[in-house]
């Protein structure tokens, strides 16, 4: 029985690593060819090129989406409010599905909201690289000259409304792209967005910004990104973030940037109160209860219990911290000196509260009986014992309250 136990961990091992170390052998568009490329300029199956046709605006939203539920979750949210309250045009870009027959249903979709772009490309997730080109050769195209910037956005982000509109109108940057970055490293060669070194020899990857939320000022789309990706010096990689906003916007010289406000999903905080782009969503459950906290105004945090942990931990660990430094205070020379003062100066006061004792017995001897006296006696050493522990007892409330209030100052602000 043992073996058989054995033998069926391994296998389970086995299976475990072939299946988290795949590299991706027969994946679809991994790297494109220049022709490829040349997909993007075909004509779109669903258009909307009057979008921006004698209107002016500050910046226009597309959002990178592939499903009907995403889509319909951003429409009921925070899209809504953008579109009700600042007229803002908000499209959806899309490809054609792989099952002709819900080419249907994406007509009908259309037909209700008026708000798709559909490519001329496969929906897939390995024809990003050519969907987010295709989007911004559109966008050249028919809102350049009218827009000042693209918002371009994943179809699971949140979005802070009057955060936003404050954001692009007072502290967006004209002269890079903002989105989340990320530093320069090496290119992943295992997994689902891995690549061979045969097929993408370039071993390190310029600082680039992730491709949930990304902001693109037209006149860098219009003068150097679109000529950069179809000028292309390094071979056409399928994820859109890694090739347009790392090595296509390096090999044209345009700046990438952190956007202020932006933060990853924790569903111990309330990020949407306090941050104005709240991205990776696991689900579309936490999607809906993060914009429904915000709305109502509740409390989001749905783990207090892991709260309190990282809480305590950090109390403590602030602690040990303290001790360090106490102990290393103490091989100095001025701890030496503070010590010697301080015994002297408890000598003397105990001294002095031992002969008004002697003193206070002698007076009252006849008034107090001596068991009494003995008590007060003991009493008073006793309060003189404990000053050194309630001076640490004091110590350890005071730093207790400055951990929970910089821990609490931490989690409110991201």
């Amino acid at each position: 029985m043992k073996i058989i136990l054995i033998l069926v961990s391994l296998v389970y091992c086995f299976n475990a690593k072939l299946s988290t170390n795949s590299k991706c052998e027969n994946c679809l568009g991994k790297i494109h060819t220049k022709q490829d490329l040349q997909l993007t300029k075909q004509s779109l199956i669903i258009d909307k090129n009057q979008t921006c046709y004698n209107r002016k605006y500050k910046f226009l939203i597309i959002v990178k989406s592939s499903g009907f539920v995403k889509r319909n979750l951003t429409r009921s949210t925070w899209a809504k409010e953008i579109i009700e309250y600042y007229s803002i045009p908000i499209l959806y870009a899309i490809g054609y599905p792989k099952d002709p027959d819900l080419q249907k249903d994406i007509i009908a979709e259309d037909l209700k909201y008026h708000d798709l772009l559909q490519f001329n490309i496969l929906e897939n997730y390995y024809n990003l690289t050519l969907k987010t080109t295709s989007v911004l050769l559109w966008y050249d195209r028919y809102c350049s000259k009218n827009s000042q910037f693209l918002l371009y956005v994943d179809d699971d982000v949140l979005i802070h409304v009057d955060k936003l509109i404050v954001y692009m109108h007072r502290t967006v940057n004209n002269d890079s792209i903002q989105g989340w970055f990320e530093k320069s490293v090496h290119i992943q060669r295992e997994g689902m967005g891995g690549v061979s070194v045969d097929d993408f020899p370039i071993d390190i990857v310029p600082d680039y910004l992730w491709g949930a939320a990304v902001v693109y000022p037209s006149h860098i789309i219009s003068n150097q990104l679109i000529g950069a990706i179809f000028n292309s010096t390094v071979p056409i990689f399928f994820r859109d973030d890694v090739f347009i906003n790392g090595f296509m916007a390096h090999q044209a010289g345009i700046k990438r940037e952190q956007m202020k406000g932006i933060v990853l999903y924790d569903r111990r905080r309330n990020d949407l109160f306090w941050n104005m782009i709240v991205i990776y969503f696991k689900d579309e459950e936490s999607f809906e209860n993060v914009w429904s906290c915000y709305k109502n105004g509740t409390d989001c945090n749905q783990n207090l219990a892991l709260l309190l942990l990282i809480g305590i931990s950090g109390t403590c660990l602030f602690i040990i911290i303290i001790g360090y430094c106490c102990k290393c205070f103490k091989k100095t020379v001025y701890c030496d000196q503070l010590e010697h003062e301080r015994c002297q100066c408890f000598y003397e006061y105990y001294q002095l509260c031992k002969r008004n004792i002697n003193l206070m017995s002698m007076m009252n001897r006849e008034l107090y009986s001596k068991t009494t006296m003995q008590q007060a006696s003991l009493i008073l050493q006793l309060l003189i014992n404990l000053r050194a522990m309630c001076l640490r007892i004091v110590v350890f409330l005071i730093v207790l309250c400055t951990v929970y209030y910089f821990l609490s100052k931490k989690l409110n602000t991201g």
